[in-house]
């Protein structure tokens, strides 16, 4: 009797513990990411001024190298959705921006890296999805679309479609991305690259 006194009060030492135990990592992080894109994370990324612009960089696989920054890579919110960032140029008349240097990746098919002529204006790009409510870590997703490139040639465009995803980190301030490029409008297939992007400078 005197034995089974002691389990019990050992089981309820033990549940009450339990209870204060800070909650595990797998429950803090769920098999899924919160569903809802949340805009809280843009705050960290994105800035209300005018021409303002993410240290964006690129990594190049045939030199192993990460590319300088891709400047004018100029950040927007979405008016119809503000959980989107989107890229472009709204500052400057039927400009635009280089959005992960595809003006400089499909040069050959414009005959330029104008950012100007090319004209790259996209209104929703990147949305965020934390690991759990609340949470300065998690998911991003690139919107799945087509581009349209302007070329040197008066009247004439190209079309490449996009899609990616990665992650970010509201700590660190680093978004780490891949993007998929659908060239199949030009002849092509795919072709997916590796990014940074911070609101800082980064050295890799």
């Amino acid at each position: 009797m005197k034995n089974i006194l002691i389990i019990l009060i050992s089981l309820i030492v033990f549940s009450g513990c339990k209870k204060d135990e800070p909650a595990a990592k797998a429950d803090l992080y769920p098999a899924q990411p919160v569903a809802t894109a949340s805009s809280s994370a843009i705050a960290v990324f994105h800035q209300p001024i005018a021409y303002y612009q993410m240290y964006v960089y690129r990594y190049e696989p045939s030199t192993g190298l990460w590319t300088s920054r891709i400047a004018g890579h100029f950040s927007t919110i979405s008016a119809a959705d503000p959980s989107f960032i989107g890229f472009g140029n709204p500052n400057v008349l039927d400009s635009g921006a280089p959005m992960f240097d595809m003006v400089r990746l499909y040069s050959a098919y414009t005959g330029t890296t104008n950012i100007k002529t090319v004209g790259i204006n996209v209104d929703q790009v990147l949305q965020f999805f934390p690991d759990y409510e609340g949470a300065k870590t998690g998911i991003i997703k690139v919107k799945t679309q087509d581009v349209i490139l302007r070329t040197s040639t008066a009247g004439k465009t190209i079309t490449i479609g996009i899609s990616g995803n990665g992650t970010y980190d509201e700590t660190a301030k680093v978004i780490d991305l891949k993007v998929t490029f659908n060239e199949a409008a030009i002849g092509g297939t795919t072709r997916t690259f590796q990014y940074k992007l911070s609101p800082t400078a980064l050295t890799l």
